[in-house]
């Protein structure tokens, strides 16, 4: 749903479109009169019109109404894909997908206490579990996976190399390059280290980020590193 903002606060612009992604308006939950726009916040209900310049109607539209059941370690098995839904990893990408290669619970010390660990393919370590960090493939991208196995048509969407570093696997590559980058040529306290070597030393430890990663930005003119930061927001 298309609404517009008819009051402007320091995240949002008066009379520009937004994609309202949830809706708090029917008066029947404890957020009701706030609405939820993707990758910028929640906002007052009362200040956004639909395209006609209507009040937005009373109404909740929230597609994660239906709550998500985690996963157990207990029902896991070897071979199952399930996704990774943090960016806490140095080696795994959010939202990327990873085939299990081994299931391993370790007894830690002399307690009685059990810790779980998972192991992908291509991954050299195995990680700990934690429900909270992996799901399981939704519906529609399990069905697409299982046909393009069993019909042998086209790559295989699960990322399943360990030599791939995991700033090479981002889709907009380069637009975390440059906002490492900035982060680094504002932060006070770089000491004596070049804008570069802060950026991979401190700003971008979770991407491994080597100084090599930013040759191929190095020349470019301001101009061309501008439209690479607004090539998602036109």
């Amino acid at each position: 749903m298309i609404i517009i903002c008819k009051k402007e606060t320091k995240k949002i612009i008066k009379g520009v479109r937004y994609e309202l992604e949830r809706l708090w308006n029917s008066g029947t939950t404890w957020r009701n009169g706030k609405l939820y726009i993707n990758n910028i916040g929640y906002f007052n209900v009362k200040n956004f019109t639909d395209v006609n310049g209507n009040d937005l109607p009373k109404i909740d539209i929230n597609p994660n109404n239906i709550i998500e059941k985690r996963i157990t370690f207990e029902e896991l098995e070897k071979g199952d894909i399930i996704v990774c839904d943090s960016d806490r990893y140095k080696t795994l990408l959010k939202g990327g997908m990873y085939r299990i290669e081994d299931l391993i619970t370790k007894k830690v010390g002399n307690q009685f206490y059990y810790q779980n660990f998972i192991k992908f393919e291509g991954v050299s370590r195995a990680l700990k579990f934690n429900p909270w960090v992996f799901k399981r493939l939704d519906k529609d991208k399990s069905r697409e996976i299982s046909l393009n196995i069993l019909l042998d048509d086209g790559e295989s969407p699960v990322i399943i190399s360990d030599n791939i570093k995991k700033i090479d696997m981002m889709d907009n590559k380069d637009q975390v390059l440059i906002e490492n980058i900035a982060k680094s040529i504002v932060d006070v306290n770089r000491h004596h280290l070049s804008t570069l070597e802060w950026t991979c030393k401190k700003i971008g430890t979770k991407l491994s980020l080597e100084l090599s990663d930013f040759d191929h930005l190095l020349d470019l003119p301001l101009r061309d590193i501008l439209k690479i930061m607004d090539e998602d927001k036109l």
